[in-house]
């Protein structure tokens, strides 16, 4: 960007020469002591910048970030880079759940500033466009630009989730799930009497020299699993007005819960795979690893709650009998309960989370009275409605729970740990053997 010359210095210079020349005319020396000072800084100003070069006349800013992904809380620094030795002040626009440092996206600085941008919740956010303004030390030359925007990625918070990791159906083949399959293994089956085939290293010496004869130490398999993470993006629920500004909506939840659980299960060496039942994230083939859990987490960063259209919903059309299928869903949508009956009906094994917002259908608020909302009295029924439909769903989930499917709501990293923990207890119960 080209310098130019501020008013300042074009209001200096003229009325400068007009006192030199008024002078000259009047016969008068003492009016030259009036645009003297006015003169003598328009000089210096201009002789400044011919001695610095053309480095002014050109300053060309650049704008960068030094992270292009950060986590739900993080901080990115927004670097503005002129040349050295100019005034330089930049202003950002402040995007949606995001904070800025210093406040208000603006600073200044000599030929470099920065600031730092902290994500409030997961997406994408835009820092930009940037408004550069250049000036050099007397303000008499300016310029400004207009810098492109940055996209800095928001991954949904890296949340531990506090449960087991055992399933209840291990369906792969090596792994940490402990399986009902005697073979090679670390968890202990029985003691028995060495048989052709056995291996050495597993005969119990302690046991064989007690009886006379040769023993060995029989284990359980241990296996990984698929993991079916199914999310239901269908609608974003936002939550109550009353809830605050950054309460979640079912989306966010969604999100999260999905996160949480994928990132449990890939560092138990499990496969994780992801379902989309809206358009919002998309399918996610199976992996493993590191690599998988990067691509799952820059898939629901990507996922925008700004595209409104409405789109049919996808259908899950067959799953691996065995699989741990978790379903994140406010269960509003016929199509999402649905898919539900589908997975159970292939037999695998469900857990839905709840992601419908605590605060939605929440009557307690009223107390009789008319709910005020901005200073105004709501007259649309809205919390009586949710009120309504939350009484509704209840009805469908006594129903998946009265068929088998367990119903847990999200409320944080310990939200599974019950469900899980009751699943492998049944697995681990005492079964009636049929004749």
């Amino acid at each position: 960007m080209s310098t130019r010359p501020t008013a300042a210095l074009v209001r200096a210079a003229v009325i400068g020469c007009a006192c030199l020349a008024l002078a000259v005319l009047a016969g008068r020396p003492v009016i030259i002591l009036a645009g003297l000072p006015l003169l003598v800084w328009t000089l210096v100003a201009v002789a400044r910048r011919i001695a610095r070069g053309e480095e002014h006349g050109t300053a060309a800013a650049t704008v960068t970030s030094n992270r292009r992904s950060i986590e739900e809380g993080g901080t990115a620094a927004i670097s503005v880079r002129t040349a050295p030795g100019v005034l330089t002040a930049a202003t950002i626009p402040l995007p949606p759940h995001s904070h800025f440092s210093p406040r208000h996206g603006s600073a200044a600085g000599d030929g470099s500033l920065r600031l730092r941008v902290s994500a409030q919740r997961w997406g994408r956010i835009h820092v930009g466009p940037v408004h550069v303004l250049v000036s050099d030390a007397f303000g008499a030359f300016r310029a400004q630009q207009l810098l492109p925007r940055l996209d800095v990625q928001v991954i949904p918070h890296s949340t531990v989730l506090e449960a087991p990791v055992e399933v209840p159906t291990p369906i792969g083949i090596s792994g940490m799930h402990l399986s009902r399959r005697r073979g090679d293994g670390t968890a202990l089956s029985e003691v028995r009497a060495f048989r052709p085939g056995d291996r050495l290293h597993r005969i119990n010496w302690r046991v064989s020299q007690r009886t006379g004869t040769l023993h060995t130490n029989a284990t359980f398999t241990e296996q990984d699993t698929d993991v079916l993470l199914v999310t239901d993006t269908i609608a974003d629920v936002a939550a109550a007005p009353w809830s605050g500004e950054n309460a979640p909506t079912s989306l966010d939840m969604t999100i999260r819960a999905t996160s949480a659980v994928a990132r449990h299960y890939l560092a138990a060496g499990d496969r994780v795979s992801v379902f989309d039942l809206g358009h919002l994230i998309g399918p996610i083939a199976p992996g493993t690893g590191p690599r998988q859990l990067r691509v799952l987490t820059d898939a629901l960063a990507r996922a925008s709650r700004e595209d409104g259209r409405t789109h049919p919903a996808r259908r899950l059309r067959t799953v691996r009998p065995g699989t741990l299928t978790v379903v994140c869903s406010p269960l509003l949508h016929a199509e999402a309960i649905a898919q539900i009956g589908v997975l159970v009906a292939h037999g695998a094994d469900i857990i839905v989370v709840d992601t419908l917002p605590p605060s939605i259908g929440d009557v307690s608020v009223l107390n009789g009275k008319p709910l005020r909302l901005d200073g105004k009295v709501s007259d649309r029924f809205w919390p009586e409605a949710w009120a309504l439909r939350r009484l509704l769903r209840e009805r469908t989930v006594r129903e998946l729970r009265e068929s088998g499917v367990p119903v847990t709501a999200w409320e944080g990293p310990s939200s599974l740990a019950p469900v899980l923990l009751s699943l492998a207890a049944a697995r681990s119960a005492p079964r009636m053997r049929r004749s």
